[in-house]
């Protein structure tokens, strides 16, 4: 049975509301909103366990023969309005329950993407797509970087940020030293004191490290990677984007 929410105040709506804004939130209780109907049920086709889904009542008929038999909801315009974060969102709306990240599965990786104080929803989510297209299935972020939850970077990614086994870490410098234990080639993408890319040899498993937009990353991170790497380009201009850094690289390194 659907039933239907008439009322911008209806709780599991401010649930919802909630869950989509509050970073803490979705971390304590363990889920994440997602929005657009491409979204929503390519996440549901992924396996993911929904607590809610939310239909405009009028686009009901459309996706019905897709959603799931419990737990989904028809909402009134002011609802998705009140759902909504723009004109590109299409009546539909859900919140899913988070898989817990497999540290054992980091470590037995053969590709690694390490991410540092990347901030930008956008990038953020550009790297996870290209993460996962590129078979780097397994992705460490700092406690600086943008949520991979967060309704703009699941947006982004095209739901990669949610299919990526990533593992948030504290201690950026402590982590890479476990990895070169663990015989991992460590790359810092930077600058200074680096090797051009294609002139220094690679071997599996790789651990690729990426920094922030505007500081990459930082001295001691480097310092503990075995090898520095950058893109050589034209003189006229410093660096490349964050996100188009990292899709080079991983490419290069992915084999």
């Amino acid at each position: 049975m659907v039933n239907f929410i008439e009322s911008k105040d209806n709780p599991k709506i401010k649930n919802a509301l909630k869950i989509a804004t509050d970073t803490s939130f979705r971390r304590k209780n363990g889920v994440f909103f997602a929005a657009t109907s491409k979204v929503v049920l390519d996440i549901i086709d992924a396996g993911f366990v929904h607590q809610a889904v939310f239909v405009l009542n009028t686009e009901y008929e459309k996706f019905s023969h897709r959603l799931p038999e419990n737990n989904v909801y028809t909402v009134s315009p002011a609802v998705a309005d009140k759902l909504s974060e723009g004109k590109t969102e299409d009546g539909v709306w859900a919140v899913f329950e988070m898989k817990n990240a497999d540290e054992d599965a980091i470590f037995a990786a053969d590709k690694l993407l390490v991410l540092q104080d990347v901030q930008d929803p956008n990038n953020m989510g550009a790297i996870m797509r290209t993460a996962l297209g590129f078979g780097y299935d397994n992705v460490v972020v700092s406690a600086k970087c943008a949520d991979v939850f967060s309704r703009k970077v699941i947006r982004t990614s095209m739901t990669a940020s949610v299919k990526l086994n990533v593992l948030k870490v504290a201690d950026m410098v402590t982590f890479t030293q476990k990895l070169n234990e663990k015989g991992f080639t460590t790359v810092a993408a930077c600058l200074d004191g680096a090797s051009e890319l294609g002139t220094v040899k690679t071997s599996l498993p790789v651990a690729l490290y990426i920094g922030n937009e505007g500081n990459g990353l930082s001295d001691d991170v480097i310092e503990s990677c075995k090898i520095r790497l950058k893109i050589p380009m034209s003189d006229r201009i410093e660096s490349l984007n964050a996100a188009v850094s990292a899709a080079v690289l991983m490419w290069e390194l992915r084999q």
